[in-house]
């Protein structure tokens, strides 16, 4: 009978969504679309339906886990999935997390040796706090380091507290289903949008970032008002949150058969996360399905390769290929081609030759930016950022932190790794979430292989 429950509870629960959803947009007009308020009642049923969820599945989720380990596993869970929707609740989270963790430790009398890829990562992170001694104005060098301090924790709680395998479960799956719940309603909210506009369903595969104009109150891009939901309400970052979630889900569903995460629901996600990144028209998530998804696929087929050799070959010219053929997609098609980032990249190509080896400073890249005339605040590029601000050192220190976890990944055969390094990777490249709480559940629960791999 239990078992019944859980089956068909996801399908009920998401039925049940769908009229809550279907019935408070029937009630809205078209000024009521644009108040995050009127999405409240919405949210609220997706809270319930995520405990219920959690419960009925909580022996599936929390086997053989402690309860302070489940306990990890929610909060852990809670930052990413509160990253689609608040951005400062990653931060109170994460600082919970990481003194649950360090406090559980230390309990347990646990130490272990420092890892390579943690270790790698506080080199980076120090050569960042430092930069600020030789940055030329030291209040904006701290606001472009502030959140790097979190990483100074990050590898000396890794020494205490390393998740099982087991833990990854929960807290795989209870983002994943949040985030399919958030697709869902994000997809009913463009239906009724294009409903009010008058305009066809399809509209989103124009690949223009004007293809539904500009709300004339709000000053926004139409396209914006499908995420009204969320308190972040940047497209980019919510399509790339969804990204990571799905990458993931992948190794969840592969990784346990089917038995957490079933097929038709990674289809479904798959297919929702796709129209939503061509909805909030969200380049580098497009780009990153596919990138993505071609990975997947890679690893499948190297696995019937057994020499290492071959599949080193293989896999340098597979690269090769794949960066060229992006390249040309990137600077040849108007849809991703984006001149003004092309161009202060450029300048930060040419500038970072005055401060080679250890860069300007932390937030040199403003100056470079302003130099410029063009108002942003960042590159927009976590990488060129890095050998701008902190030189040759600090780009190495960041490289070789991706080097390692791909490299411990291959060698334990453990992909969710380097699956979530990638999709940071291509996030960094044109936006940036390196430093920020976000990164916190993900590098702690996702990079250094489980001992049971």
């Amino acid at each position: 009978m239990v078992k019944r429950i859980e089956k068909y509870f996801s399908w009920g629960s998401v039925g049940l969504l769908l009229l809550t959803i279907t019935y408070t947009l029937f009630q809205l007009d078209e000024e009521a679309l644009w108040d995050v308020h009127s999405f409240r009642g919405i949210l609220s049923v997706i809270v319930v339906v995520v405990v219920a969820e959690i419960y009925l599945r909580r022996k599936i989720l929390f086997e053989k886990l402690s309860f302070f380990e489940g306990l990890f596993a929610v909060v852990a869970a809670a930052i990413v999935a509160s990253y689609l929707y608040n951005f400062k609740l990653n931060l109170g989270l994460s600082i919970v997390l990481l003194l649950f963790c360090l406090g559980y430790g230390i309990y347990k009398r646990t130490f272990y040796k420092p890892h390579p890829i943690m270790l790698s990562l506080l080199a980076f992170t120090v050569m960042k706090l430092l930069s600020v001694l030789w940055a030329t104005d030291k209040t904006t060098a701290f606001d472009h380091i502030d959140y790097y301090c979190f990483f100074l924790f990050l590898p000396v709680i890794s020494c205490f507290y390393r998740p099982e395998k087991t833990i990854l479960r929960a807290f795989i799956y209870i983002p994943f289903f949040i985030s399919l719940l958030l697709l869902l309603l994000t997809v009913a909210d463009y239906i009724f949008l294009m409903h009010y506009l008058g305009k066809p369903l399809v509209s989103f595969l124009t690949l223009d970032k004007t293809y539904l104009g500009q709300h004339l109150d709000t000053g926004f891009a139409t396209y914006y008002q499908p995420i009204i939901w969320s308190i972040t309400f940047h497209p980019s970052k919510i399509a790339w949150g969804f990204l990571v979630i799905w990458t993931m889900g992948y190794w969840l569903w592969r990784e346990e058969k089917g038995r957490i995460i079933n097929t038709f629901q990674f289809l479904l996600y798959t297919f929702l996360m796709a129209m939503i990144a061509l909805i909030l028209q969200a380049r580098v998530t497009i780009l990153g399905i596919f990138i993505l998804m071609s990975l997947f696929v890679w690893v499948s087929l190297m696995k019937r390769v057994k020499k290492p050799k071959l599949i080193a070959l293989f896999t340098v010219i597979v690269f090769i290929i794949g960066s060229l053929i992006t390249k040309e997609i990137i600077t040849k098609t108007t849809f991703f081609n984006d001149e003004g980032r092309a161009k202060i990249n450029e300048a930060a190509l040419v500038h970072f030759k005055e401060h080679p080896f250890i860069g300007g400073g932390a937030g040199y890249e403003t100056q470079l930016i302003h130099s410029l005339n063009i108002n942003l605040y960042s590159l927009h590029n976590e990488f060129l950022t890095a050998l701008s601000d902190q030189g040759l050192l600090g780009l190495s220190f960041l490289l070789l932190f991706h080097i390692l976890v791909i490299y411990y990944g291959l060698k334990n055969k453990y992909f969710l790794g380097i699956y979530v390094l990638i999709a940071f990777a291509i996030f960094n490249a044109t936006e940036g979430v390196m430093g920020l709480p976000i990164c916190i559940p993900f590098f702690l629960f996702c990079l250094i292989p489980p001992k049971q791999t």
